[in-house]
């Protein structure tokens, strides 16, 4: 996968709280960077944030397994990008890199599932039409 490949960024100010007495962020502070790239991804995709008290149907992380390439340090300009690789029936595949903005190569990259689930029932449901299409048309 390319740079090229993500359509989805998003740009993250690092706060001081997220580096450690090395100097870099904290392995643990990249799934919150991982967490932001996903939630713009929705509101920009699909057209809500995730976590709406107000919305029923909801999608929901499942999985994730994250590399660590480089370090991140203090004052580094970062962005997450974010591309959805493959929709299942209940589930969509996303692929994440962290990178310093303008750069090819990532510091990190997060692959994860993620899955709808109903509040109101505590069950998984298959992703709506609406959804897929949108992340499809949006993908390319």
């Amino acid at each position: 996968m390319k740079r090229e490949d993500f359509k989805h960024s998003v740009p993250v100010q690092m706060r001081f709280s997220d580096v450690d007495g090395f100097g870099h962020v904290n392995n643990g502070v990249y799934n919150d960077y991982y967490d932001i790239g996903r939630m713009y991804y929705m509101r920009d995709v699909l057209g809500w944030l995730p976590g709406d008290s107000q919305r029923d149907n909801q999608l929901v992380v499942v999985s994730t397994k994250t590399d660590f390439i480089g370090q991140i340090l203090l004052g580094y300009s970062i962005e997450v990008l974010t591309r959805v690789v493959s929709l299942g029936n209940k589930s969509l595949k996303m692929v994440q890199w962290i990178i310093e903005e303008g750069a090819d190569d990532p510091f990190s990259v997060c692959e994860s599932a993620m899955a709808g689930f109903q509040r109101s029932t505590g069950t998984s449901f298959v992703l709506p039409d609406e959804w897929r299409e949108a992340i499809k048309m949006y993908e390319g």
